[in-house]
């Protein structure tokens, strides 16, 4: 028995490297070689600013490498199927981080994807999980989706600007889907903690102003991965909070 374990997880970590190396070189080259198209808003025409190369290959096909396989190896321990599902979503969160950070723009296509990606969740969670599963991912989504839009609608009416784009909204609603109910209020306390961190010292250091628009869609793809990578453990320590608190 010992010795098929030791199988089972020399296996898990050669194709958890094999996977990751493909998936670091592969975005890069995906970001490098996508349709400009896509990385403009819907009335936009390609310029130069979206020509190739967009991010340079070395440090960071190496440095995504190292991160994919060792997410591929944690993910793969869960199950091989999660492990498939999880390193899918991790490789499309990347790519639409990148192109919010730098374009300021989620394409759908991504979005789609991922979309896709969550229906294998829902699949896997249907499978370990009790009757009526299935619910937890269309909450998700919903309530992902419903809070940025209802952002959207009040900065409009109140603020009379767009305070984030459509294509945030979209994006929450899928990581809705992959991360259910639960997950997704983890992932939008995670977003906002984060991205107020990042945007007031940004403003402490000068670098942007009040009035300046800054993406959200990196800080939103992050704390979906963090929750895909560490959802038992975020559980556990909300756990510990809900019974620690009188």
């Amino acid at each position: 028995m010992d010795n098929i374990a030791l199988l089972l997880s020399a296996a898990a970590l050669a194709v958890s490297a094999a996977a990751g190396i493909l998936a670091g070189y592969g975005a890069i080259r995906i970001f490098n070689r996508m349709p400009a198209k896509w990385l403009c808003d819907y009335d936009e025409l390609p310029d130069e600013r979206h020509l190739p190369p967009r991010i340079n290959k070395y440090p960071w096909a190496l440095l995504f490498s190292l991160v994919f396989a060792t997410a591929a190896f944690k993910a793969i321990l869960i199950s091989w199927a999660y492990g498939a599902a999880a390193l899918s979503a991790l490789w499309l969160l990347l790519l639409i981080g990148l192109s919010d950070n730098k374009y300021r723009i989620i394409p759908d296509q991504f979005v789609i994807m991922l979309a896709a990606t969550g229906i294998g969740f829902a699949a896997i969670e249907q499978g370990n999980a009790a009757r009526y599963a299935f619910l937890s991912p269309l909450f998700g989504m919903l309530v992902g989706g419903g809070v940025f839009f209802l952002i959207v609608l009040l900065g409009k009416l109140f603020a009379k600007r767009e305070i984030m784009g459509f294509g945030d909204v979209k994006l929450t609603a899928v990581c809705g889907l992959i991360a259910g109910l639960s997950g997704i209020v983890a992932i939008l306390i995670m977003t906002a903690i984060s991205s107020a961190a990042i945007f007031s010292l940004r403003l402490a250091r000068g670098d942007i102003k009040t009035t300046d628009e800054a993406a959200l869609g990196p800080f939103i793809a992050g704390a979906t991965a963090v929750y895909i990578m560490f959802s038992e453990e975020i559980a556990r320590i909300a756990r510990f909070y809900i019974e620690m608190t009188p």
